[in-house]
């Protein structure tokens, strides 16, 4: 174990050095313990030099956000679980994204928690926290 926590602490090194984001280590490291049950969490083999590193690389690096997802994907995978016959999948999916709701709130949201349009305002609305 020690040699490859040696190997993937210089592999770590370089790609940090060639500008990789925090998320293409934790990537990697992911990626290995699934490969590679013995390793990681659950495993018995520990990747000590591996997990300063990514720790210390945390505290450095400037957090990133990901793209969104564009509308398009969202609308095609949305449209897939409707196929599927999830009904209701598909609508939380579609709500979810331009609501900016994560999974459970969307899933929790009832007819009552819609606002419907005012002369004042053209548009329906989202009641979150009623």
């Amino acid at each position: 174990g020690e040699n490859i926590d040696m190997a993937m602490v210089d592999y770590l090194d370089q790609i940090f050095l060639d500008g990789a984001d925090m998320d293409d280590a934790t990537r990697l490291y992911a990626a290995w313990c699934w490969r590679n049950p013995s390793f990681g969490r659950n495993g018995h083999i520990r990747l000590s030099r591996v997990s300063r590193a990514l720790q210390g690389r945390k505290k450095v690096s400037p957090t990133t956000t990901r793209a969104p997802m564009p509308w398009i994907f969202a609308a095609l995978i949305a449209t897939q679980m409707v196929r599927d016959v999830d009904l209701v999948g598909g609508l939380a999916l579609i709500t979810m994204i331009p609501c900016y709701l994560r999974p459970g709130e969307a899933m929790r949201l009832k007819e009552a928690d819609l606002v419907r349009p005012t002369p004042q305002r053209s548009f329906w609305a989202v009641n979150l926290h009623p």
